[in-house]
């Protein structure tokens, strides 16, 4: 049964992506919606563990809006709000929250609850709010889904597992203490792939090409280990033709950046090594990625900073958030982070069609807390915003796919085929795609095409990993068992990052015989013919919509539910253009691609109906 939050989903990735991955507008929250303060007033002790607290409501399906005020300042404040300390009680008059705090919408808190209360059991350093008033807060990204995450062992990988340990965020299996056997830790070798001659062939990628991880880091790959096996260098540089995200730190910097010719991802001709500065500049404060609050401290290493090469500059003017203070961008800079080869403004915002890149200066940083005396602490939480921009685990990098159903309205024999149509109709891969189709009550089964498997009542279709405009046709045969109206729905399962997502086809309605109008085999009201819609209601945060976690009867809770295609409009597989992106290589259009026209020759109730959440999350 789905909950009341997500009835009320907003309609359409594209259009939800134009919403939140635009600079942020002012959005209305309810009283009673949870506030994760970022700012060393409230959250001195938990700051890294509430990143963690974040990733568990993802993973259980629960969607959180990251709220930064726009053009603002370091230190500057985001939004102002009543609430009360859901641990101890007290009130908390009219805060400042600072630091890029994350909302939880009052329409999503009965399913986030659960997951907070058991956080803050495990976790008391977290602080969690509830607003007593209703507040307006600017939502820059509306996260939906647990990213999932490699790490690459390069040698230091103990780096990151040490910041992802200290925020309490696990491996795709579960395991906090991200072993070296993890499914997700990526040996250099398995990144390259079996050759040099494909680019897409390694542990990055599906057998199709299609990359399996939203977040990949390495944290001081040696410049001499990228020069013996250049392939690594070029298995990311495709990776991140995706809208995927690479972060790397110290050497591991100019180890993938200066590698010609695969290299030079957000610079023309590589780093020079600079001098690590006790002083900043601050710039980009409303990016996510820079994300801080209170003071900073880079800390040593091989490469504490770095430096363009007289003359050069950065593919994109925007790159730089920390740089030595007093000096020009491109001397001395500390935290970078940008689109593959400055494809799209301001960080990428909006660009779906090239992946995200992300360096930081400073061999290891501190996971001490309070955090407003360990300074060194805040180049882990640069670390940590990193894994959140992952564009896939956002509203905006969510995949659009397309299902729809068709039959005859009226058979002369006992038989009927029904024509299931599907599409990834956007820019971005959803994982572990598969149909599945109950018969109907009263029917037989007669056959599948293309390799569908009956299992008990339920023919299923296993389609991989769908890829933008990646399509087909299926088809499911049955002979009916009498006269009567005979219904059907078919559902597409898919993962975006950890989570489990589900989009249901039309219904069809085949008449069969000498059948009494308003019924049906199964009981139900015969249907008008109609296409249904899903009218967009954006709620709460206003550019995500209410969305939530179910419940199955083992008590597990599911996965969130991303934004998918809605409206009255039917659809074809073949030959779809939808998602393409625009001259800039920035992936979303004012505007919905017009279906191909077979799809309006369809017949059938063909609708594109928004998914709805699964119960569990997957891991790779």
């Amino acid at each position: 049964m789905l909950t009341a939050a997500h009835r009320r989903l907003a309609a359409g990735a594209c259009a939800l992506a134009l919403l939140s991955s635009r600079p942020a507008s002012a959005d209305d929250f309810a009283a009673g919606s949870l506030i994760v303060p970022m700012d060393t007033t409230y959250q001195d002790m938990g700051m890294l563990e509430a990143y963690g607290l974040v990733y568990a409501l993802l993973k259980a399906g629960v969607p959180v809006r990251w709220v930064i005020a726009p053009q603002k300042q370091n230190g500057g404040v985001d939004f102002v709000a009543d609430a009360v300390d859901l641990e101890s009680g007290a009130q908390v008059a009219q805060h400042g929250y600072r630091g890029g705090p994350w909302v939880v919408d009052a329409a999503d808190v009965p399913e986030a609850m659960p997951v907070v209360e058991a956080w803050l059991q495990a976790n008391p350093n977290t602080t969690v709010h509830e607003a007593t008033a209703a507040f307006v807060g600017p939502v820059a990204r509306v996260l939906i889904a647990a990213p999932t995450i490699a790490m690459f062992a390069d040698g230091n990988q103990k780096i990151a597992r040490k910041y992802m340990m200290a925020a309490k965020i696990p491996d795709s299996t579960g395991d906090p203490l991200w072993p070296d056997t993890s499914p997700d830790m990526l040996t250099p070798e398995e990144v390259a792939g079996p050759t040099d001659s494909s680019h897409n062939d390694g542990a990055l990628f599906d057998e199709d090409g299609h990359p399996v991880y939203c977040q990949l880091m390495s944290m001081h790959w040696g410049v001499g280990d990228a020069q013996k096996l250049p392939e690594v260098v070029a298995e990311v540089r495709e990776y991140l033709t995706n809208p995927v995200h690479f972060f790397a730190e110290c050497q591991a910097v100019n180890a993938f950046e200066n590698l010609a010719p695969h290299g030079f991802f957000l610079t023309t001709k590589g780093f020079l090594i600079g001098t690590g500065p006790k002083m900043y500049d601050y710039s980009q404060m409303d990016s996510p990625y820079a994300q801080i609050d209170g003071p900073f401290l880079s800390v040593g290493g091989s490469e504490p900073a770095y430096s363009l090469p007289p003359g050069e500059t950065y593919k994109a003017s925007d790159t730089v958030m920390i740089t030595e203070k007093g000096t020009p961008i491109g001397v001395n800079d500390v935290w970078m982070t940008g689109v593959l080869d400055g494809v799209c403004p301001k960080s990428g915002e909006g660009c779906l069609t090239k992946g995200k890149v992300s360096y930081l200066g400073g061999h290891e940083y501190s996971v001490s807390l309070p955090i407003s005396a360990n300074p060194q602490t805040q180049g882990t939480r640069l670390f940590l915003n990193s894994l959140f921009e992952a564009p896939c685990a956002t509203a905006d990098g969510a995949p659009s796919l397309m299902l729809t159903k068709a039959a005859p309205a009226v058979v002369d024999a006992p038989q009927v085929t029904f024509t299931l149509t599907y599409q990834n109709i956007g820019t971005t891969t959803a994982l572990e795609a598969s149909i599945h189709d109950d018969l109907p009550p009263n029917t037989t089964f007669v056959s599948a095409s293309d390799g569908g498997v009956l299992d008990g009542n339920t023919v299923t279709w296993p389609l991989g990993n769908l890829g933008p405009g990646e399509n087909g046709v299926v088809e499911l045969t049955v002979d009916l068992g009498g006269e009567g109206l005979y219904e059907n729905t078919a559902r597409l399962d898919y993962r975006v990052g950890l989570n489990l997502f589900t989009l249901d086809s039309n219904k069809t309605a085949t008449a069969y015989g000498d059948v009494p109008a308003g019924t049906s085999t199964s009981g139900v009201p015969e249907t008008t013919g109609e296409p249904a819609t899903t009218a967009p209601e954006p709620t709460g945060g206003g550019t995500g919509g209410g969305t939530g976690a179910l419940t199955s009867t083992s008590g597990e809770p599911t996965t969130g539910v991303p934004p998918g295609p809605t409206g009255g409009s039917t659809g074809d597989s073949a030959g779809g253009t939808g998602g393409e992106g625009d001259a800039s290589g920035c992936a979303c259009r004012d505007t919905a691609p017009s279906p191909p026209l077979a799809l309006l020759l369809l017949a059938g109730l063909s609708v594109r109906r928004r998914p709805r959440a699964r119960t569990r999350a997957a891991h790779p």
